[in-house]
């Protein structure tokens, strides 16, 4: 409800300014982003080792990218709208699902999830106005604060044949967690058609290099087993969004 609650906000905001002077070419975008786990961070390993080869490490299973939301908003702070001040939310989804066969009739199915609501502000600067081509080259920083919340870690247990003995434990997991961290990003603002754009965008991130505990082990990780302190969480961020220019 917060999350809901401050996306319209921010909305209600932009429209009661909407015939003012002041969103002379401010920018409104909306779309997909991907979040993809960098490193050798535990996050990023299986839940469940698979083999007897592999390090004894209950990981998050995040493998690959992790698909989200965006709302950005992006106000000029000079003449020529070449400085600009973005800021947002981003709102991403975490799910890890995977199967584990236990001999010849019983497999397991392990589950872990969470959602990330990450307000950001930033500075950003146009780096080429192709006017010719309708389009503009930037490059920006943010500053992002990971809100980490709706954690879930379950197992269900499926004895095939056998229905009446399948199983299945939810699991208490670590809190709700903030970090505050930022993202490097570099993009286009390509025109599609009068007034809308694709603003697309690659962001090397780093999500945990302040507030980080220790006491809670990894970051994105549903057990303390094994774990012994909170290593920083790199990420790749891509995003398409669908703009508006006033």
């Amino acid at each position: 409800m917060r999350k809901l609650f401050t996306i319209i906000t921010l909305l209600f905001v932009l429209q009661s300014l909407a015939n003012s002077q002041i969103l002379k070419d401010v920018s409104v975008a909306f779309g997909l982003t991907t979040t993809q786990i960098l490193s050798d961070n535990p996050a990023a390993k299986s839940i469940q080792p698979n083999s007897d080869t592999e390090p004894i490490v209950f990981g998050g299973g995040f493998i690959g990218a992790q698909p989200g939301a965006e709302l950005r908003f992006t106000f000029p702070i000079d003449e020529d709208a070449r400085w600009r001040i973005p800021f947002g939310v981003d709102l991403q989804f975490f799910n890890a699902k995977e199967r584990v066969p236990i001999g010849r009739n019983i497999e397991d199915r392990r589950y872990h999830s969470f959602e990330i609501f990450t307000p950001y502000i930033g500075i950003s600067y146009v780096m080429q106005d192709l006017k010719y081509l309708k389009a503009k080259t930037y490059t920006s920083l943010e500053i992002r604060t990971a809100m980490i919340s709706n954690i879930i870690s379950r197992l269900e247990e499926d004895y095939y044949f056998l229905d009446q003995f399948d199983t299945t434990i939810v699991y208490p997991t670590k809190g709700n967690a903030t970090r505050l961290g930022g993202i490097a990003r570099i993009g286009v603002e390509a025109m599609l058609f009068e007034p809308m754009q694709l603003n697309a965008s690659v962001g090397l991130s780093l999500m945990n290099a302040f507030l980080r505990n220790d006491a809670r082990k990894e970051l994105l990780t549903p057990f303390k087993i094994f774990e012994t302190k909170e290593r920083y969480v790199w990420n790749l961020n891509f995003s398409i969004l669908f703009q508006y220019t006033f």
